[in-house]
């Protein structure tokens, strides 16, 4: 039994933590803060009595308790109001991306057909705005203002190890899968992020993460009304357009705690360029930015604390984190107001030994790294070898966990659900090892690209690829298959943003600073739109989409040549 604030308790459920907030600290609220920067206040108990509404209203549509359904609406308050509606109700929701349109190839669209069957076709909430279904059944599609929440409900009985919500994975490597979560999986990882984070009433929360996401929904949500502390929220499409707006809101509600992608992050500096910045704004009141959800670039890491430190923000507030929806949330947390570890190591010996050994952070072979911190206090870790047998720190392998905040499997799917456990022990996936008691993430597994013997990680080499001028962050894509005719591994990189009348030069120069930084050879270039490149909702890469559409034959006409 990991060690607990007295903030939990073992019979909590989701409804329980709303009342308590409203109970001690009655002036809390959330704060909507729209694309112009204008504030709209809900306070929790304006949020309960809502909810209370809508439970009433889903209700009078035949639904009840263990009922599941799906959320898929525009609108942060929206999406709120209708998730404490279903745990009112003890109805078990679900979050997805909305479909901007039903027309063309939609990926959006695609995962909330996959869920709806898998759901057994549960109704579907979406906004107002959206009038078309395409193939799913009209008579499942639901919208909010419509609802007719007259009458009451029946209080459901709720236990700690009832279903309370399920997270669909975001599909990076295949199809989505519904993760269980129950009321005590995510109360013991509630607790462990509170007690990691140091969290105390006020300590405002600011979030431009997408609710369809569990950081953005059980972290920057979920998180303060456990804590019963204030938060505020962006749409994440404004932060898309103007990133300052989650600036602003940083540093004129002095918040505490905020998290960003490294996808975010990018569009910040970008942003620094564009715009001159604001002169008094200050980031001094952050005591945690978390850094996490996708591959961290250190160089991106320490470019935005070098654009924020003159306005107050510490370098110390900067908080590598890792996690997975599997695990609730939260697994590490780097340590509170502490500089975060960055460490260059040996590539050539982590790629074909699994062994870790330090060099200079000049070294071109460098694999540079920042710890993800330590594990949180409702979880354990352990890296293992392919046939999950536990290594020693200082050795690369497969990271597992096992915990009260680890997902018992995945809804209506047995096999999927077996094919993740080895025992107790959740395989996550990821590769990575501990050094000096800290943890770093080399990749993903299903991300490793083979060559002559050798295995490289994908996010590695694009990161190592930016060092050619013509290549940008974020705009290269690395893929690895067997050559159909010849059986030899093949690496392939996809260029998006390039020209044609730079290509071949550019393939050259990446070609022979690969093959003498790493001893790895690049097969072939593909140039492709920047819309191509297919992402998850934390903006993780899916590369095996691209290798899949490459398999297909669909850049035959796209292909550079050695």
């Amino acid at each position: 039994m990991p060690v607990m604030s007295e903030y939990y308790h073992p019979e909590l459920t989701l409804p329980d933590l709303l009342n308590r907030a409203i109970r001690n600290h009655p002036d809390a609220f959330i704060g909507y803060i729209d694309k112009n920067g204008k504030l709209i206040i809900q306070t929790y108990e304006e949020l309960r009595a809502k909810a209370k509404m809508i439970a009433a209203g889903l209700f009078n549509l035949g639904l009840k308790q263990g009922d599941t359904l799906i959320i898929s609406t525009q609108y942060n308050q929206e999406t709120i109001e209708l998730l404490w509606g279903c745990f009112m109700l003890g109805v078990v929701p679900t979050v997805l991306q909305p479909p901007m349109t039903f027309s063309g190839y939609n990926p959006s669209v695609v995962k909330l057909t996959k869920v709806f069957e898998q759901l057994n076709s549960p109704f579907i909430f979406m906004s107002s705005e959206v009038k078309d279904s395409g193939t799913l059944p009209v008579n499942k599609i639901k919208h909010l203002p419509e609802l007719d929440c007259a009458g009451s409900y029946p209080d459901p009985i709720l236990k700690a190890d009832d279903l309370a919500f399920i997270q669909f994975s975001s599909g990076s490597t295949g199809d989505p899968k519904g993760i269980m979560l129950t009321h005590n999986n995510l109360m013991v990882n509630l607790d462990a992020i509170r007690i990691g984070l140091d969290l105390h009433y006020p300590d405002p929360m600011g979030n431009w993460m997408p609710l369809f996401h569990d950081m953005g929904l059980i972290g920057y949500h979920i998180v303060p009304i456990y804590c019963m502390v204030f938060q505020y929220q962006i749409e994440t499409n404004d932060f898309i357009m103007n990133p300052g707006l989650w600036l602003n809101m940083m540093s004129e509600q002095k918040i505490a705690i905020s998290g960003c992608t490294n996808f975010g992050l990018a569009l910040v500096l970008k942003y620094f360029t564009r715009r001159k910045p604001v002169a008094d704004w200050d980031f001094s009141s952050m005591k945690a930015l978390l850094n996490g959800a996708e591959p961290i670039s250190v160089k991106i890491m320490q470019g935005y604390i070098d654009a924020l430190k003159p306005f107050g923000f510490k370098p110390e507030a900067m908080m590598p984190v890792y996690g997975m929806a599997e695990a609730s949330l939260a697994i590490t947390f780097a340590p509170l107001l502490k500089r975060s570890v960055i460490n260059a190591f040996d590539a050539n010996l982590l790629d074909r030994e699994n062994k870790t050994r330090l060099v200079d952070h000049f070294d071109p072979s460098a694999r540079i790294l920042t710890e993800v911190g330590v594990a949180l206090n409702d979880v354990e870790i352990r890296i293992t070898d392919g046939d999950g047998i536990p290594l020693e720190d200082g050795n690369a392998g497969h990271i597992q966990l096992k915990g009260m905040n680890i997902t018992k499997g995945y809804y209506n799917n047995p096999k999927a659900t077996a094919a993740a456990f080895c025992g107790d022990w959740l395989r996550t996936g990821d590769i990575g090892f501990f050094f000096e008691g800290r943890l770093y993430i080399s990749g993903r597994y299903k991300d490793i690209i083979f060559k002559n013997g050798r295995n490289y990680f994908a996010n590695d080499l694009e990161e190592m690829a930016c060092h050619i001028d013509n290549i940008k962050f974020g705009k290269i894509i690395f893929g690895g298959t067997t050559g159909r005719d010849t059986g030899q591994d093949k690496v392939i990189a996809f260029v998006a943003s390039l020209s044609e009348e730079k290509a071949k030069e550019t393939f050259r120069d990446l070609r022979a600073f690969l093959r003498s930084n790493l001893g790895i050879t690049v097969d072939e270039m593909v140039l492709i739109r920047s819309n191509e490149i297919p992402k998850t909702s934390s903006g993780k890469i899916q590369r095996f989409k691209l290798m899949q559409r490459y398999l297909n034959g669909e850049f035959e006409d796209c292909k550079i040549n050695a």
